[in-house]
């Protein structure tokens, strides 16, 4: 697949604010997880680090309104995205801003998420895992409730395998 379409619009992949072409995997829903998610992706993008600074981020472009969320876990920084059409899609990458333990850094955009790459870092993949579900209301209670609301952090979380 070459281009990713979601019910939040197609996704971009940009290396320092240029867009460049990427493979996205779809992958399995998690059955003891993820249930009802309707779309779970990856796209991996490979990057060989050259001392300087430099972002690589994974964004899209709506024409209507939205509400973000950040919903970081442990070794995981993800956010989520809400729309008034009751669909929610989460952003995420492996890190933790906490620890020293990745040599980069995540950044939190209001269209997505970011790597932050640093003059030492030395890591040459990173990966971006997307995941949506809809029936999933702005205000969360009712679905904290049932737990669909934490079905995108699942699939989005890049470690869990495809």
């Amino acid at each position: 697949m070459e281009r990713l379409f979601t019910p939040f619009g197609e996704i971009k992949i940009l290396i320092d604010s240029r867009q460049v072409p990427y493979d996205a995997q779809e992958g399995r829903n998690l059955e003891n997880g993820c249930p009802h998610v309707l779309g779970r992706y990856q796209i991996k993008v490979h990057f060989i680090p050259d001392g300087k600074d430099h972002t690589i981020a994974c964004v899209f472009e709506p024409d209507f309104p939205y509400e973000r969320s950040p919903e970081s876990g442990e070794r995981l920084e993800c956010q989520g995205f809400y729309n008034a059409h009751r669909y929610k899609m989460s952003i995420g990458i492996e890190c933790d801003n906490v620890t020293d333990e990745y040599d980069y850094d995540a950044q939190y955009l209001e269209n997505g998420m970011s790597f932050v790459i640093g003059p030492n870092t030395k890591t040459e993949c990173y990966t971006f895992g997307i995941a949506w579900i809809d029936n999933v209301a702005w205000d969360d209670s009712t679905d904290e409730e049932n737990g669909r609301d934490t079905e995108t952090w699942f699939g989005a979380d890049p470690t869990l395998a495809l």
